[in-house]
């Protein structure tokens, strides 16, 4: 009779700042902000350089890519979710979403630029249902702008939390 043995292969895991140095090949995954490592090995063995080197996934940080941020939005709490001051060469935002909140969601995109020392903004996006989350955009001073999104009861249990994902990036025009 054939032996039958399952096996579960077991790679290093920790919050980033606590991932060790791995192994030559060896994996290693950051529980906190869900990015994969392998181990360079050492210079012996022709590595370049003693270290993890980064496998990318849909969270790792891409120089000149907006990363993703998340918040939990609690009843009738603001979130902050930007600050953006403008310049002639950073003349807007847009801050692209994704809302979920009691098995409804709604995703968008909110674009915010100056105009003669105004605030002008527009926001386009599809829901399943009302979310209850509005965004409120504050002009500050005349090259200042917050971004804060204010979650409601509308159709909600107060316990019900909504999950805000967003990245922001420069407007272009």
């Amino acid at each position: 009779m054939a032996i039958v043995q399952i096996s579960q292969i077991k790679h290093r895991r920790g919050t980033n700042e606590n991932l060790p140095q791995l192994a030559s090949a060896e994996l290693g995954w950051s529980v906190d902000t869900q990015q994969l490592y392998i181990g360079n090995g050492t210079l012996e063995e022709g590595a370049p350089e003693i270290g993890n080197t980064e496998i990318l996934t849909q969270n790792s940080p891409i120089p000149g890519v907006p990363a993703t941020q998340s918040q939990t939005l609690s009843f009738g709490t603001t979130a902050n979710v930007v600050s953006s001051a403008f310049t002639s060469a950073n003349p807007g935002i847009t801050i692209n979403y994704t809302i979920l909140r009691g098995g409804n969601a709604r995703q968008g995109s909110l674009r915010i630029g100056q105009f003669l020392s105004n605030l002008a903004y527009d926001e386009e996006y599809t829901e399943t249902a009302d979310v209850g989350v509005t965004f409120v955009v504050t002009q500050i001073s005349n090259v200042y702008a917050q971004v804060s999104a204010i979650t409601s009861n509308t159709g909600y249990n107060t316990s019900i939390n909504a999950n805000l994902k967003f990245t922001s990036s420069t407007l272009t025009y």
